[in-house]
Order: C-alpha cells, then structure tokens, then sequence
C-alpha cells in the first residue's frame, strides 16, 4: 500500500533535515509518494492598489518559494526517489503556517507530517498561543516526524511501549510504514516503572500490531527493563544511542493544558525531542 508523506520545506536549502531523513531511511521508495510543502509568508496589499515594490516583493517570495521546492525535489530524486513519486506545492500563508500545514496533511490525509529543524521550530514557537494551542491539540491527529538533525544510513525503529493508547497507535503506524520496508527492524521498548498491570500482554498486543501490518516475526525484538520514574528519558537516550536507531517512536501523552511541550509529549519524554542526536523522532497522537 502506498505511503503519503507530507515534508515541509523551509529556505533553509543547505538543511533539509526532512529531505535528508526520508532519502536515506526509506529503501522501497517507490511505495512512498512525498509531497514537498513551502509555506510563503502573505503580501497584503490592503484596500489601496499594490505599487512597484509590493509586486516585486511578491515576485521574489513566489520565485524564493520554487527554488527552495526545486532544490529539495531534486534532493529527493538523487536520493533514489523517482520523479513521479515526488510532488511539490506551495501556498501562501492564510491561517498560520502551522495551521497551513495541518489543514493540508488532514484534508489530503497524509499518513505523516515531516518536520525538519526549522518546521520544529516553527511549531514550538506558534504553541505559545492559547488560540493555537487548542486548534492543534484537536485537529492534530496524524503522526508528527521531527527530523532536527538526523544522521544519514541509519537503520532500525525503537518503539517506545508505555500502555497508552498513543503509544499503540505509534506502533501501528511504524508497522504500517515498514510493512515493506525489510531492511529495517524494530525494537519494542518497555520501562517497567511499577506501574505496569501485564507486561506480557502489552508486549504482545504491540507485537500483533506489527505483525497485522506485514512486519515479519524475525524483525521485532521485544525488551522490558526497569527504571525509576525520573529516569525514563534518559534510558531512552540510552538506547537510542547505544542502538544506533534511525527512528525512536513515541506517544503523544501530554498534557494539553500545558505549553508545546508538555502537549507534544508530556514532562518525561520532552528530553527525548530536545536531546536525541542523529535520530528522527515519531510521536502519535
């Protein structure tokens, strides 16, 4: 089944975090369709007629805006994605480029939204409004990648398993992402902090999860450790970086009445997000 993958692009053409993440990651290409998605800020000429210098600004946005799209496509296609496969489109900003960038991967019903460095930054800035904060704890629905500053050839998926329901949606979408992708393998990662009812059966509901979207048995790897509740960022650092993992997986716990933070993924794993290096983090709803 074909993927559809919503990366944002930024001028910041010498980046593309996002870019560089799904040309390496991705080995069965020709399963992803990727849409390349560039926010340009709006000209508002108001009620008066535009002079000169506003159409030529507003030239020099839409021009900005192809060759930033334009390099990044090309990024892609060297990186083995074939040119049918890759879209490109832009938009001038209307509600917020946050909110821009939501509306399309809900109305097009992307499967994810890619973020590279400047697109994260973007959407912590924006969550320090209380408007926006509540539109996007509603509306954002679909798994978020944020690719700050991943480490290219990269293999294999950590999937953090806590028991709540976001985290099993964030397994069922990794399994539905890697049903086809064989190359990679994926760890299902537990922290017995006490609380834990059934470790078994939590383990083996995320492994059906995985199995029910074509991952094979041979690639998943179960393991539970213990952990103090102040300690479970800093383990998942732990093995994010001794596993060398292309991916660490997430549920989005949080609380929504806190700032960006807490909202995205809650007080023990926001570490995760500020402090992972060379990883690309996925965080579901």
């Amino acid at each position: 089944m074909q993927k559809k993958i919503l990366i944002t692009v930024s001028d910041e053409v010498s980046h593309l975090y996002g870019i560089r993440f799904a040309g390496s990651f991705f080995r069965n290409k020709q399963a992803v369709n990727a849409t390349l998605f560039y926010v340009a800020p709006r000209t508002d000429f108001g009620d008066t007629r535009p002079v000169a210098s506003d159409l030529k600004m507003d030239r020099d946005i839409r021009q900005r805006a192809k060759t930033a799209l334009d390099t990044a496509r090309q990024k892609l296609i060297d990186r083995g994605f074939s040119e049918e496969n890759v879209d490109t489109t832009f938009t001038v900003n209307q509600f917020g480029t946050v909110k821009d960038i939501v509306r399309k991967a809900r109305s097009e019903k992307y499967d994810a939204i890619v973020l590279g460095r400047r697109g994260y930054i973007f959407f912590e800035s924006v969550m320090a409004s209380s408007v926006t904060k509540e539109i996007l704890a509603r509306d954002v629905d679909l798994p978020i990648w944020i690719c700050k500053n991943p480490e290219e050839n990269r293999r294999n998926v950590l999937l953090c398993v806590d028991g709540s329901d976001a985290a099993l949606r964030m397994v069922d979408h990794a399994g539905f992402m890697l049903g086809e992708e064989s190359e990679h393998s994926v760890t299902l990662f537990h922290l017995d902090t006490g609380e834990t009812q059934d470790r078994e059966a939590l383990m083996e509901e995320a492994r059906s999860k995985l199995l029910e979207n074509g991952v094979s048995d041979d690639r998943i790897e179960s393991i539970v450790v213990g952990s103090a509740t102040t300690g479970v960022a800093k383990k998942i650092l732990e093995k994010a970086a001794g596993g060398h993992y292309a991916v660490v997986g997430v549920g989005r716990v949080g609380n929504r009445k806190g700032g960006f933070k807490e909202w995205l993924v809650g007080s023990r794993t926001m570490k995760l997000v500020e402090s992972i290096e060379k990883a690309c983090v996925w965080i579901s709803s």
